[in-house]
């Protein structure tokens, strides 16, 4: 079972745009003082699409390395099969305690069958449990009612990442894996999904504020507290808003690599001046 409050952890790179390991070993080193329960390498705010199968390997294998005592979750989503087993494979022999895989979002016309042949023959290779990842507005496919009958019982498959940020989404996939683990994707939603019968979740700001994210689980009343200071890194763009703030916690660089831009020094300053107001972040 997969179970706990992880951060979604950005990949650190120099003004060179190369990966920079010490950064990532620093902010994982924080976030396990913080007492959050894990991080997931390579997700969404990990950028993973922006990076090849060898430094995706890379970093996975530089996050294992540097755990520090969390649970590790690893995304090996990819549109080519064969990058995905590969990526389940690194997982395995890194010791990941767990796995997560989106649709393969190119072949947005696939049917049902395919990407349940799909999700199938990571299932069978896999040698940690996998979450499905449901994040519909980004890949345009969704994990439906039709597509995990086609998928059906099997012992790999764990539960599900659900970063709609939907309540009807929340109720129906949390009912569907009700004897499994439903971990919710968006900050907002922490306490609803708790309240029905969630295991965990995996949001961006427990990347910045793992106390709070944390917190939650013993005091739902949080939540509003947590809304707020997701609304003011939202107005800036999340994944260069979260690098912003990691970098100016002395964590690294945390450059970008094109398509993605950084968040401009003015803006920069003006959220870390509303977040200094408000109180949200200890710097």
């Amino acid at each position: 079972m997969i179970t706990g409050a992880y951060a979604p952890v950005p990949t650190p790179l120099d003004a060179s745009g190369v990966l920079e390991p010490a950064a990532l070993g620093r902010h994982l080193a924080w976030l396990a003082a913080e007492k959050l329960d894990g991080a997931l390498i390579l997700g969404t705010n990990g950028e993973f699409a922006s990076f090849s199968l060898p430094e995706r390997e890379l970093v996975a294998r530089a996050a294992a390395s540097q755990s520090h005592g969390l649970k590790l979750l690893l995304n090996v989503g990819a549109n080519a099969l064969p990058e995905v087993l590969a990526l389940a494979a690194t997982g395995a022999e890194c010791g990941y305690a767990g796995l997560l895989c989106p649709p393969p979002c190119y072949f947005r016309n696939a049917s049902v069958a395919g990407l349940a042949a799909f999700f199938r023959a990571l299932l069978d290779c896999a040698k940690a449990p996998v979450l499905l990842y449901h994040i519909p507005q980004v890949t345009g496919i969704a994990i439906s009612d039709e597509l995990l009958a086609a998928i059906g019982a099997h012992p790999n498959l764990a539960g599900v990442k659900d970063s709609s940020g939907e309540e009807p989404e929340l109720r129906r996939l949390s009912a569907h894996f009700a004897q499994g683990a439903y971990l919710v994707g968006n900050d907002k939603l922490i306490a609803p999904a708790l309240a029905a019968g969630g295991k965990g979740s995996i949001t961006a700001c427990a990347s910045v504020i793992p106390d709070l994210v944390k917190s939650i689980e013993r005091k739902p009343d949080n939540q509003v507290k947590l809304n707020s200071v997701r609304n003011m890194i939202e107005k800036f763009g999340l994944m260069p808003a979260v690098k912003a703030i990691l970098r100016r916690k002395g964590f690294g660089h945390y450059g970008t690599r094109p398509p993605m831009v950084g968040l401009p020094e003015a803006q920069a300053q003006q959220m870390m001046a509303m977040l200094d107001m408000f109180g949200a972040i200890r710097w």
